[in-house]
């Protein structure tokens, strides 16, 4: 699943790629997928697999009336 996301960059930055699309044959978006690819995998960024928020999802069963009822006993927790 492919979804989309918008971001301001440098002037600059936004020439170098579009100049590098151009040079490959391919969409600017492919060449920041590409890019930010490389970077996550570089800094060691896991991909989401097996996380622990993964893991977790759904362990504690809790209806929607008494998510409410908790969020409730908070101070103003959903006058924010």
């Amino acid at each position: 699943m492919r979804r989309k996301v918008s971001s301001l960059l440098d002037e600059q930055l936004f020439l170098r790629v579009k100049l590098e699309a151009v040079r490959q044959g391919k969409q600017i978006s492919e060449i920041l997928a590409e890019a930010l690819a490389r970077h996550l995998d570089d800094a060691g960024v896991p991909l989401g697999v097996g996380s622990v928020v993964e893991k977790s999802r759904g362990a504690i069963k809790v209806s929607p009336a008494q998510l409410k009822a908790i969020m409730e006993e908070e101070d103003d927790f959903l006058a924010a």
